[in-house]
C-alpha cells in the first residue's frame, strides 16, 4: 500500500528491548476481525439467519487482515485503484489504542476503506515516543479513501467515532478540525518502488506533467502546490518558510531567538525574557507524546524535572540551571530556565580530544589533566549526593546531562528520569551507562536505589578519563551470556595500557560499575578513594608484553583469528539465499536501500566471502563440531550462493547508479572478484556485462554515489580483465571529472549541483567518500594507468587543497568536513574515512609515493593523520566507514607505501580496541555494528567492512575497494 514502514530505534528513553506476548500481538487484530465478522450477515456468521439478496454478505466477509512486522494491513477483497491522493491519519495513545481501532474500524469496514495500523500495543507506543521520527509520529492508523468523496465522509466519520480519546498531534499532517485526532495529508498510496539517485528506494508521487517528485514527509504540512486542498472552503494552511518565518512569543514574555534541537517530544529553543532582558532555554512537552499505558506523558516529566528544578536549587543553587516558571500554551507543557555556559561533559570530552590528544606530551600537562579530571569526579560525585540526601534517585546519569560550565564547574540538567525511590516512574535508559537492573525494569517501575546511580557515575567517569563509552552489544543466547563487568574489566585494562588516568581511576570505575547493587562502592567509599596512590601506566614506548584479547590471556592473534573464522561462518549461515528481497538482513534505513549494493546490500559480503576464499589456508578452519566450523568447500559453496543471488537480484532490478558503496560498481566488483576466487568465467560475464552499463558521466561527481565511483569499479576490471574498453571508459570518467572541476580561492573542488535530487546537492566536501580525497585517489590511479598528465595534475592540485584545509595539533592533523566549515573556522573536525583525516590521508599517502615520496609537508600530514585516527581509538565504532575498521585500513596504507612499520603497530592497536567490543552470537564472536547494539553483515556500517580488514592484515594484499595490486587477467 505505501513505502516501507520504518520501526522505530529502541534507544534513548524508548521502550525496552524485549519480545512482545501472543496475547499483544494477537490484540489489535483480533479487534478488527471482531469487527469484520459483526458487519456479516447473521447466516455468515452461523447463527441461523439469512444473507440478504444483494450479496453484500457476500462482499462483507472477504477483507484480508494481515499482520506484518511493524504494520498490520486490512484489505477488503477489491484492492485500492489509486496510487496517491489524499489520506487519513487517527492518532492515540497505547491506553486509547484498542478502543480508537474499534471504533475507526466500525466505520471503515462499514465503508469498505482500506487501512493499516500499528499492530501491537508496544508499536503504538513507539509511534507516540519522544524520539520517534517527527514526520512520522502518531500515525497509528492510516487510511487509504478510494476517491475524494470518500475521503471527506470517512474524515467526518472517523472524527465523530473518535473525538475526545487522547493522541498526539502528526506533524507532517493538517487536522481535520481543531479537536480532531483525525489528520490528513497528501501522499501516496501504492505504485513501484523506485531507486533515488542517493541509492534509496522510494515510491514517488507523479505530478499533473507525469514527473516523478518526492513525496515528502515533513515535521509540517507540505502537500504538492498542486495537490490543492479537500476542503476548498477551509482557510488555507500556512506554508511554512524560514523567510517569511515571525519571530514567536511564548507565555506572553519568551522571545524565540532559535532552536538548539527539535524532536516529536518538542523543540528546546533560545529565547529572551521580555520582562527582565534574562536568556533562557524553553524545553516544550507536546501533548500524549511518549505515553504509556500508565497514563504520563513527557509534559509529566517536564513537570517534574522543574519541581526537582526548583528543589535542588534551594539546597545547590551552583549545582543546576535557574528555574523560570513552567507554563501552557496550545496544549503544550513548556519549561523556562536559565541558561548555563559551557557545554555538556560529552561535548567537553570529545573537544578536549581534539585539543590534545589521548597521549599527554609530558608530565605537568599529565599532572594537570588527572587534577582536572578528579574535580570532574568529585563534582559528579557531590551532584549524586545532593540528589540522595533529597531522597531521589536520577537513574539517568550520563555525560549528556552535565554541564561544564567555562570555569570547570558541574551543573546537573535533564533531571526529568529523577524520582524517590519506591515511586512508580519512568525509568531512564541511556545506552552504556544503564546499570544491569535498570536495564531489565519495565519502562515505568517503581524507582530505584542509589545503586544505579553509581554504576552511572563509574561509567560517566570513565567517559570523563578516556572518551570511551561502556557500551556492549547483548551476547546471545542470554543463558551463555558474559557478565557484564568481565568485558567492562578488559575494557577498562586496555585503555589503561595507554592512558594513565584510566590506570590510576580503574579500581574506581570497576568498584562502581559492578554487575550486583550490593557489590558497588558506595559513595563514601568512592569519596575516600584517591587516585594519586595508583601506579602510573607504562610509560610511552615501553614494551607492555605480549598483548591480549581477553583477560584470560588470550594472545590478540588468536582473537583475531576467531573473529574471522567465526565472522565468515556468520555470513555464511545467516545468508538468506530464497529471501527475494534481501540476501542479509538491514536496519530500518538499510531495507530502504539497493539490496545488492555495496553500503547496506549482499555486495559487500560477497567481496568479503571472495577474499577468505581467496586467502583460505588450514588454520583457516573451526573446531568440527563448533558453530565456527568451516571448509574451504563450504565456504566455496557459500560464496556461489550469494553471488549467485547477487547477480540474479540485480539483473531483476532495472534500476543502475554509478557510485562505489550505494550505486552497482560495486556490486559488478564483487561479482567479478567472486568470479576469480570460484575461477567462474560465466560469472565474470556477467560482472563485466554489468560494469560496461555503468554510467561514465553523473551529476554527481563522488566516491559513494557517483562517477568517481564508476571510475575506480572501470580501471578495476581493466586491470582484471585487460579489456580495453574498461581502460577507454576509465579515461572517459577521468575527462568528465576534469570538467566538472570547480576552481577557487580554497582550490579545486568536485561539489554536487545544487540542482541535482539528491540529499548531497550543493555539498562541496574534502573527503573521500564524498568529495575532493575520493574523487583525486581515482584521478590519481587513473593517470597511472593511462599515462595522462592533466589527471595527474589535478590530484595534485587537489593535495595542495587538502593540505591548504588541514587543522594540525597535538591530537594530529584533522579536516573539516567541507569548504563552508573551513571558510567559517569551525571547530567541529573528522577523523574518519567518510569524511575526515582517515579518507584524506588514505589519498594523501598515494599521492606523496606517486610524486617521488620526497614531499615532507604531504608526509607530514600523513603522519598527523595517523596520530589522529590513534588518538580517537578509545570511543570509536569499529566500522568502516566512520570507525575503527576503516582508520586501521588507512595505517595498513601509511605502512606499504611509507615503510613505517609503527603504522602496522597503530592498526594492530586500533584492532585490539575493535576486539574489545565484539559479541558472541550463537557461540561466535563477532565484530558488532556501528551503534554497538547489534551485528549486521554490510559493509560500511557492519561486519563486512571489518572482516575485509582482519582478512588483509592476515593474508595480505591490496586495500578493499581500490584497484591497486598486482594485476591479474581472468
Amino acid at each position: 500500500m505505501s513505502s516501507l514502514p520504518v520501526t522505530p530505534s529502541r534507544s534513548g528513553h524508548g521502550p525496552r528491548e524485549g519480545a512482545e506476548s501472543p496475547a499483544d500481538l494477537a490484540l489489535l487484530p483480533d479487534l478488527v476481525r471482531a469487527v469484520i465478522a459483526r458487519s456479516a450477515p447473521r447466516a455468515q456468521r452461523g447463527d441461523g439467519g439469512s444473507a440478504g439478496s444483494d450479496g453484500e454478505g457476500a462482499r462483507t466477509v472477504d477483507w484480508a487482515v494481515t499482520p506484518g512486522e511493524f504494520w498490520c494491513h486490512v484489505m477488503p477483497g477489491a484492492p485500492v485503484r489509486r496510487t496517491q491522493g489524499w489520506k487519513l491519519h487517527v492518532s492515540a495513545t497505547p491506553l486509547a489504542a484498542p478502543l480508537a481501532l474499534a471504533r475507526a474500524a466500525e466505520v471503515l469496514v462499514a465503508h469498505r476503506a482500506a487501512f493499516k495500523f500499528a499492530g501491537t500495543p508496544a508499536r503504538v507506543a513507539a509511534l507516540v515516543s519522544g524520539r520517534f521520527a517527527r514526520g512520522g509520529g502518531g500515525k497509528f492508523i492510516t487510511v487509504y479513501p478510494s476517491d475524494d468523496d470518500q475521503f471527506r465522509v470517512l474524515a467526518e466519520e472517523l472524527h465523530r467515532a473518535t473525538l475526545g480519546l487522547p493522541g498526539p498531534a502528526v506533524l507532517s499532517d493538517r487536522r481535520y478540525l481543531p479537536d480532531s485526532q483525525v489528520s490528513y495529508r497528501f501522499g501516496v498510496f501504492a505504485g513501484v518502488q523506485e531507486l533515488t539517485a542517493d541509492g534509496c528506494f522510494a515510491t514517488l508521487l507523479t505530478d499533473p506533467e507525469g514527473r516523478k517528485v518526492a513525496d515528502e514527509r515533513n515535521a509540517w504540512f507540505s502537500p504538492p502546490a498542486w495537490a490543492g486542498d479537500p476542503f476548498p472552503e477551509r482557510a488555507a494552511a500556512p506554508v511554512r518558510s524560514a523567510a517569511t518565518a515571525k519571530p514567536v512569543l511564548l507565555g506572553g514574555r519568551y522571545l524565540v531567538r532559535g532552536a538548539i534541537q527539535h524532536s516529536n517530544k518538542g523543540g528546546v529553543y533560545r529565547a529572551e525574557d521580555t520582562e527582565t532582558g534574562a536568556q533562557v532555554v524553553l524545553k516544550q512537552a507536546r501533548p500524549h507524546v511518549a505515553a504509556g499505558l500508565e497514563g504520563l506523558d513527557v509534559r509529566d516529566l517536564l513537570r517534574r524535572e522543574a519541581t526537582l528544578l526548583e528543589r535542588f536549587g534551594k539546597v545547590f543553587p551552583d549545582r543546576v540551571p535557574r528555574l523560570a516558571e513552567v507554563f501552557e500554551q496550545q496544549g503544550s507543557v513548556f519549561l523556562a530556565a536559565g541558561t548555563v555556559p559551557g557545554a555538556t561533559l560529552r561535548r567537553t570530552v570529545a573537544e578536549r580530544l581534539v585539543r590534545t590528544g589521548a597521549a599527554c606530551p609530558d608530565d605537568a600537562t599529565a599532572d594537570s589533566l588527572v587534577r582536572q579530571l578528579i574535580e570532574l569526579v568529585a563534582a559528579a560525585h557531590e551532584l549524586v549526593a545532593a540528589a540522595h540526601e533529597l531522597g531521589v534517585t536520577l537513574h539517568d546519569f550520563n555525560p549528556n546531562n552535565v554541564m561544564v560550565t567555562p570555569d570547570g564547574r558541574l551543573l546537573l540538567i535533564d533531571l526529568e528520569m529523577a524520582a524517590r525511590e519506591g515511586e512508580r516512574w519512568v525509568l531512564g535508559a541511556t545506552p552504556g551507562y544503564t546499570a544491569p537492573e535498570l536495564r531489565a525494569a519495565p519502562q515505568v517501575a517503581p524507582a530505584m536505589g542509589p545503586a544505579v546511580d553509581l554504576y552511572a557515575l563509574g561509567a560517566t567517569v570513565l567517559h570523563a578519563l578516556s572518551g570511551a563509552d561502556p557500551l556492549f552489544a547483548a551476547d546471545r543466547p542470554a543463558a551463555a551470556a558474559r557478565p557484564d563487568e568481565e568485558r567492562l574489566a578488559h575494557l577498562v585494562e586496555l585503555l589503561a595500557r595507554d592512558q594513565s588516568a584510566v590506570r590510576r581511576f580503574a579500581p574506581l570505575v570497576l568498584g562502581l560499575m559492578r554487575d550486583e547493587p550490593a557489590e558497588r562502592w558506595t559513595l563514601e567509599a568512592a569519596r575516600s578513594f584517591r587516585a594519586a596512590d595508583r601506579p602510573a601506566a607504562h610509560p610511552a614506548g615501553e614494551p607492555t608484553g605480549t598483548r591480549t584479547g581477553t583477560r584470560t590471556g588470550t594472545p590478540v592473534e588468536d582473537v583475531r583469528a576467531r573473529l574471522v573464522r567465526d565472522g565468515v561462518a556468520h555470513l555464511l549461515a545467516t545468508a538468506a539465499a530464497r529471501d527475494a528481497d534481501r540476501l542479509w538482513p538491514s536496519d530500518t534505513f538499510g531495507v530502504t536501500c539497493d539490496p545488492v549494493a555495496v553500503q547496506h546490500g549482499s555486495a559487500g559480503g560477497v567481496a568479503v566471502l571472495a577474499r577468505a576464499l581467496n586467502g583460505w589456508d588450514d588454520h583457516f578452519s573451526g573446531a568440527p563440531d563448533g558453530p565456527g566450523a568451516l571448509t574451504r568447500e563450504t565456504l566455496r559453496e557459500g560464496l556461489r550462493t550469494a553471488a549467485l543471488w547477487t547477480a540474479d537480484r540485480q539483473e531483476a532490478l532495472p534500476w543502475i547508479l554509478p557510485g562505489l558503496h550505494f550505486g552497482r560498481s560495486g556490486t559488478a566488483w564483487a561479482l567479478l572478484d567472486a568470479a576469480g576466487a570460484l575461477d567462474d568465467p560465466a560469472l565474470a560475464g556477467r560482472a563485466s556485462a554489468l560494469a560496461l552499463t555503468l554510467p561514465v558521466e553523473w551529476p554527481n561527481p563522488d566516491v559513494c554515489h557517483g562517477a568517481a565511483g564508476s571510475g575506480l569499479a572501470q580501471l578495476h576490471f581493466w586491470r582484471t580483465t585487460g579489456d580495453p574498453r574498461f581502460l577507454e571508459r576509465t579515461a572517459q570518467v577521468a575527462e568528465g571529472l576534469l570538467t566538472a572541476a570547480r576552481h577557487t580561492p580554497e582550490g579545486i573542488f568536485w561539489p554536487v549541483p545544487e540542482d541535482f535530487d539528491s540529499g548531497l546537492a550543493g555539498a562541496w566536501h574534502y573527503g573521500f567518500a564524498h568529495g575532493v580525497a575520493g574523487v583525486a585517489t581515482f584521478l590519481l590511479l587513473a593517470a597511472e594507468a593511462t599515462g595522462e598528465d592533466r589527471f595527474l595534475k589535478a590530484a595534485v592540485e587537489a593535495g595542495t587543497t587538502l593540505t591548504t584545509a588541514a587543522r594540525k595539533g597535538p591530537a594530529g592533523t584533522m579536516w573539516p568536513v567541507d569548504r563552508a566549515r573551513h571558510l567559517a573556522g569551525s571547530p567541529d573536525l573528522a577523523r574518519h574515512w567518510c569524511n575526515g583525516s582517515s579518507g584524506v590521508a588514505t589519498f594523501l599517502v598515494r599521492l606523496w609515493a606517486a610524486t617521488g615520496g620526497t614531499d615532507d609537508v604531504t608526509r607530514g600530514l600523513v603522519e598527523g593523520a595517523a596520530l589522529a585516527v590513534r588518538a580517537g581509538r578509545f570511543g570509536d565504532s569499529p566500522a568502516a566507514c566512520h570507525g575503527l575498521a576503516g582508520n586501521a585500513e588507512f595505517l595498513l596504507d601509511a605502512a606499504e607505501l611509507t615503510g613505517d612499520e609503527e603504522h602496522r603497530a597503530g592498526a594492530e592497536l586500533l584492532v585490539e580496541h575493535l576486539a574489545a567490543q565484539a559479541v558472541l552470537r550463537d557461540g561466535r564472536l563477532l565484530v558488532p555494528d556501528d551503534n554497538r547494539r547489534g551485528v549486521l553483515a554490510e559493509y560500511a556500517t557492519g561486519l563486512a567492512g571489518s572482516l575485509s580488514l582482519l582478512l588483509r592484515m592476515r593474508s595480505g594484499g591490496p586495500r578493499a575497494w581500490l584497484p591497486e595490486g598486482a594485476r591479474t587477467h581472468l
